[in-house]
C-alpha cells in the first residue's frame, strides 16, 4: 500500500495530461494537480504544518476543495472536513475540537468561517490562521516540482464527522492505510476504475464519507477522473452525464428513485456511457431494481452498506444478485478486506439466522473518534468495531440490515425492526419512501406508527396498506397510524439520511 502523498508522485509520472478532475471551477489533469498540491504543501510547511497536524477545509463539492484534500495529503497534515451547513456556532466548535492550526476556505464560506472564529476569540481560544481561496490561496503556493511526504501508512489522511442522526458528531480519524484499503475493496469488488475512461460522478457532500473515500480516493489511484457535481438536482444530472461522459455514481435510494420516476435515465447518451450505478444508506426493494434494469438494461447495479467508522465500506450486493427474490432486501456479503461477524450483547457470535449486532474487522477502520478515547475503546471492543446496526446473515452468508441498535421498537414486550415493515412497505407499487418509528405509549412502551410517500399519481390509503402489510408481518408489527407526506417533507441530514427524530417532531410524534 502507498499514502495519498505517493499516489500523487506515481499518477504525475504515470498519467501526467489525463484529466484527474472536473468541477464547476475547472478542470485539473494530474499532472497539474501533482504540481498545485505540492506548491501548496509548501506553503503549509511554511505556515508550521507537519507530519500529522489538523488542516481544516471549509468548502463544498468544488475543484478547490478536491484540490485542498491532495495539498493537505502531500504536505503531511490531515485534512478535517467541515460541514459546510453547520451554523457558525457549530463550526466553531468543530474547529476548536480538532484544534486545526489552518483552514482553508472556498470563497462562499468565508463569512461563515469569520463568524466561527470570531466566537472561538471570543471565548478566548486559539485562533488558526484562515487562508481563503482567490488571492490567499494562490499566496499560499510556492516553487515547483515533486515535494517529498512525509507521512506514513498509519499516519491520519482526514477526519469525517459522522451524519449525528442517533446523537453528537463525532469526528472519525481515517488513516492513509485506512482510505487505501478501501479504495482496493472499491476496486475489487464494486469494479471501481476497471472500465476505459472511467469518469465516476459525485453527487454526495465532500464532508461524507462516500464522496471522499469511495468516489475520489479510488478513482484518484485508479488513475481515472472524478466529475464533481455542486449540488444534486434532475438538471446537473442530465447535463453532466451527457457533457462529460459519466460511467458511474453513487446515489442514495431516494435519489435514484427520483431520477427512474422522472426519467432522467431515458436520455440516450446517458443509457449509452453510464455502465454502473452504486446506491446505499437506505432501502432498496425489488420493485427499484426492476425498474432500473428496465431503464438502464446495460448498466450494473450495486448495493452497499458501511460506515464512516469502517472506513466505510463494509458489505455489497452484486449486479448478479439484484434481481435474485431469495436475496431481495439483502446488504450483501462482506468486502475482499473486511470480515464481518454477527455477535449478540455480550459478544458472542450468533448463529445463522439469528439476530446480532453487525461487527467489523479489517485494514479499513477508523483509527478512533478524534479527542474521545472513551467513544473509541467503545465501539472498538475485542477488537471488533461495533457498528450499532442489527442484522441477520442466511445460510448463504447473505446479510440482511434489521435496525440501528438504538431505533429498535419495543411495543407490548416485542421487539420490532422499522427496516424489516419498511421493506414490506416498499413491496406495495404506490409507496415511493416509507419510514417506520416508534412513539412513546403510556401502554404498550412504544406504538408503531409509519410515514409513508406515495409515487406521482398514485393512491393508497391507511386500510389498504395495512392490509397489505398484514399478508407479511405479524399483527403487533402493523403501524396504528400512518401519515402521508410529500418527498420534501422527509428531514435529510447533509448527507442524505433521513434524520427519524426530526421527523416525529415535525409530525408531533416526540
Amino acid at each position: 500500500m502507498r499514502t495519498i502523498g505517493e499516489w500523487i508522485r506515481l499518477n504525475y509520472r504515470r498519467f501526467p495530461a489525463r484529466e484527474a478532475l472536473v468541477a464547476r471551477d475547472g478542470r485539473l489533469t494530474f499532472g497539474e494537480l501533482a504540481e498545485r498540491s505540492w506548491q501548496t504543501a509548501r506553503g503549509l510547511r511554511d505556515l508550521g504544518v507537519r507530519s500529522g497536524s489538523n488542516v481544516g477545509v471549509m468548502g463544498g463539492n468544488s475543484l478547490f476543495n478536491a484540490e485542498m484534500f491532495f495539498s493537505v495529503a502531500a504536505s503531511g497534515g490531515c485534512y478535517v472536513a467541515y460541514n459546510w451547513r453547520w451554523a457558525a456556532s457549530e463550526l466553531a466548535v468543530g474547529i476548536k475540537e480538532t484544534g486545526a492550526e489552518v483552514i482553508l476556505v472556498e470563497a462562499q464560506y468565508e463569512e461563515k468561517t469569520r463568524e466561527a472564529l470570531e466566537i472561538l476569540g471570543q471565548s478566548e481560544d486559539r485562533v488558526p490562521t484562515m487562508i481563503v481561496e482567490g488571492s490567499q490561496a494562490d499566496a499560499l503556493r510556492v516553487g515547483t516540482g515533486v515535494f517529498e511526504c512525509e507521512s506514513t501508512l498509519e499516519d491520519p489522511l482526514c477526519i469525517i464527522y459522522t451524519g449525528g442522526s442517533t446523537g453528537t458528531p463525532k469526528g472519525v480519524v481515517i488513516s492513509h492505510r485506512a482510505a487505501a484499503a478501501n479504495a482496493i475493496n472499491e476496486m475489487y469488488d464494486c469494479s471501481m476504475g476497471s472500465r476505459p475512461k472511467e469518469r465516476g460522478l459525485i453527487l454526495t457532500p465532500f464532508f461524507h464519507s462516500a464522496a471522499l473515500l469511495c468516489w475520489l480516493v479510488p478513482h484518484f489511484i485508479s488513475g481515472s477522473t472524478s466529475v464533481i457535481a455542486e449540488k444534486f438536482n434532475d438538471e446537473i444530472v442530465v447535463d453532466l452525464m451527457e457533457r462529460e461522459k459519466i460511467t458511474n455514481t453513487f446515489l442514495i435510494p431516494n435519489m435514484l428513485r427520483r431520477l427512474m420516476q422522472n426519467g432522467v435515465f431515458h436520455n440516450p447518451q446517458t443509457r449509452k456511457t453510464l455502465r454502473a450505478v452504486h446506491t446505499g444508506a437506505g432501502l432498496l426493494r425489488m420493485p427499484d431494481k426492476e425498474m432500473f434494469a428496465a431503464q438502464l438494461p446495460e448498466s450494473e447495479l450495486y448495493f452497499r452498506y458501511g460506515l464512516t467508522e469502517g472506513g466505510p465500506m463494509v458489505t455489497r450486493l452484486k449486479p448478479m444478485d439484484m434481481l435474485d427474490t431469495q436475496v431481495d432486501g439483502s446488504i450483501g456479503t462482506e468486502y475482499l478486506l473486511a470480515e464481518v461477524q454477527l455477535q449478540d450483547l455480550d459478544g458472542n457470535q450468533v448463529a445463522p439466522g439469528e439476530l446480532g449486532e453487525i461487527c467489523v474487522k479489517g485494514p479499513s477502520l477508523m483509527t478512533g473518534y478524534y479527542g474521545r478515547p472513551e467513544a473509541t475503546a467503545e465501539a472498538m471492543r475485542g477488537g471488533w468495531l461495533h457498528t450499532g446496526d442489527l442484522a441477520v446473515q442466511d445460510e448463504r452468508g447473505y446479510y440482511y440490515f434489521r435496525d440501528r441498535l438504538k431505533e429498535m421498537i419495543k411495543t407490548g414486550g416485542e421487539n420490532v425492526y422499522s427496516a424489516e415493515i419498511e421493506q414490506v412497505l416498499y413491496l406495495h407499487p404506490a409507496v415511493l419512501e416509507a419510514v417506520v418509528v416508534g412513539v412513546p405509549d403510556p401502554v404498550w412502551d412504544e406504538e408503531v406508527r409509519a410515514v409513508v410517500v406515495l409515487r406521482d399519481g398514485a393512491q393508497a390509503g391507511f386500510d389498504e396498506l395495512s392490509n397489505h402489510l398484514r399478508t407479511q408481518l405479524a399483527g403487533y408489527k402493523i403501524p396504528k397510524k400512518i401519515a402521508f407526506v410529500g418527498a420534501g417533507e422527509l428531514p435529510r441530514s447533509a448527507a442524505g439520511k433521513l434524520v427519524k427524530a426530526q421527523l416525529k417532531s415535525n409530525l408531533g410524534w416526540s
